[in-house]
């Protein structure tokens, strides 16, 4: 009767530490995948731009006139264009 006694005792005390083990588990892999979501959520914003960019546009006459050789301007190069920088906290490191 002792015997029976432990032998309940002692698949009671297993079973709850399996359960245990399982429930540990299960709340470690959904943080794993709610940080795996997160992650790819701010890969998401990052590479989409919110914030529309207006690029520098050159624009010249068609036709040429006697004023345009006179007071002729020097083209700007890609060195002489300036951008504002983009203020995102997503995209600071």
């Amino acid at each position: 009767m002792k015997m029976l006694i432990f032998l309940i005792f002692f698949a009671l005390v297993v079973s709850v530490v399996l359960w245990k083990v399982r429930k540990a588990d299960a709340e470690r892999d959904l943080a794993r995948r709610k940080a795996l979501s997160l992650k790819k959520n701010q890969r998401k914003e990052a590479i989409k731009a919110e914030v529309s960019v207006t690029w520098p546009t050159i624009i010249k006459s068609v036709g040429k006139s006697p004023e345009d050789e006179d007071g002729k301007l020097p083209e700007p190069s890609m060195s002489t264009i300036e951008f504002k920088p983009v203020d995102h906290p997503s995209l600071q490191h």
